[in-house]
């Protein structure tokens, strides 16, 4: 039943049904109310059939949290000191742990995820899928007897656009980090190059570049479902002479590249990473053709002569924990009807020095390759 009340000329309806409080679906269920606390929070301390019975409990009884309750109460439990936080797991996936330990992306990431889990109470623990002797279902055992509902799973530097884990998903709630598809599909968090893409496109147009070609990594862009590709296509300023201007690189086969920029025409050059400008003859081709250059990689401010995209990877790392918290949170397990994906632009970012070198001595942010 709602009734109407009017404030200043507007009608706003309310509700009149009663709260449904822990305590009714605590009596309801036959269980303490701690037990219904720890359930619908996700705990791993309860056992599932227990928090299956305190989920049917409460949708019989209509209970709807309170968001805002919800918020304020994570908000004391991440900032109330605990001796033994409850654990995620980081799952290194395809990942040497050296890799894992000296990558600056993967750290970068990494970083970010640790820092949010600790500000929000939770303990981040590492986990390899490939350590010796490690089967996956092994290291599904591990994680479930170590009390671990929540996993992130970690960006890949192996060439796979495709990858699954033989594991229960039933049992945990998961997020992936990067745009590589998994079997099952699950939530994902990641770079949004297609918006990269044009982001740099505008740049270069601010510096009238009119023929901007690109050199992306093929894999990478096969992994974003051609968001590279696709927005070049998209935005580029002359679209007719766009697929010529474009090169799928192959890190493997990088000779020739330097051969196909000269005859491209090109009056400026976009990069996937700044390594692409070590193939042969391409760092010295852009030199002597004055050509702006443009990362969409940037690689950080004690590195970058170029301008490009920070992609914020730190930043995918803590919202990835998020994401995932928000799954506990409300008791969501296994691999989801409809997966979401958050995508995050980055931030272009201006080479150090302001001043390019062009035949006409035009000024921007752009930078050159050198």
């Amino acid at each position: 039943m709602a009734i109407a009340v009017a404030v200043n000329s507007f009608t706003v309806p309310t509700s009149t049904q009663p709260v449904v409080t822990l305590k009714a679906i605590a009596r309801h269920a036959g269980l303490s109310l701690a037990t219904v606390s720890y359930a619908l929070r996700g705990h791993p301390k309860i056992p599932p059939e227990t928090r299956d019975r305190v989920a049917a409990a409460a949708r019989a009884l209509g209970y709807r949290p309170d968001p805002r309750v919800a918020g304020l109460m994570a908000h004391i439990r991440g900032a109330r000191a605990r001796p033994a936080a409850e654990r995620l797991a980081f799952v290194w996936v395809h990942t040497p742990r050296r890799a894992s330990a000296e990558h600056p992306y993967l750290r970068a990431v990494f970083r970010g995820a640790a820092t949010r889990a600790e500000r929000l109470g939770f303990a981040l623990e590492e986990f390899w899928t490939d350590d010796p002797g490690m089967s996956e279902r092994r290291l599904q055992e591990i994680i479930v007897a170590r009390g671990i509902t929540g996993v992130l799973l970690s960006p890949v530097l192996t060439p796979e656009t495709s990858l699954a884990l033989d594991w229960d998903w039933g049992r945990f709630a998961a997020v992936v980090i990067g745009n590589v598809t998994w079997v099952p599909e699950l939530h994902h968090v990641g770079h949004h190059h297609f918006l990269a893409m044009r982001m740099v496109l505008l740049e270069l147009a601010k510096l009238g570049c009119r023929r901007p070609a690109a050199v992306v990594d093929a894999v990478i862009d096969d992994r974003a479902k051609h968001a590279w590709t696709g927005a070049f296509f998209a935005n580029h300023p002359e679209p007719d002479r766009a697929r010529q201007l474009l090169h799928l690189h192959d890190p493997a086969r990088p000779r020739g590249l330097a051969a196909w920029l000269r005859r491209s025409g090109a009056d400026g050059l976009i990069v996937s990473t700044v390594a692409q400008l070590s193939a042969p003859g391409v760092r010295a081709f852009c030199r002597e053709a004055r050509l702006p250059v443009a990362t969409l990689r940037w690689p950080g401010r004690s590195q970058a002569v170029i301008g490009g995209i920070d992609q914020a990877d730190e930043l995918l790392g803590a919202q990835a924990v998020d994401l995932l918290i928000a799954q506990l949170n409300h008791n969501e397990r296994g691999a989801p009807r409809q997966p979401g994906m958050m995508l995050f632009p980055g931030q272009w970012v201006p080479a150090r020095s302001a001043k390019l070198t062009r035949g006409r001595g035009n000024a921007g942010g752009a930078g050159t390759g050198s």
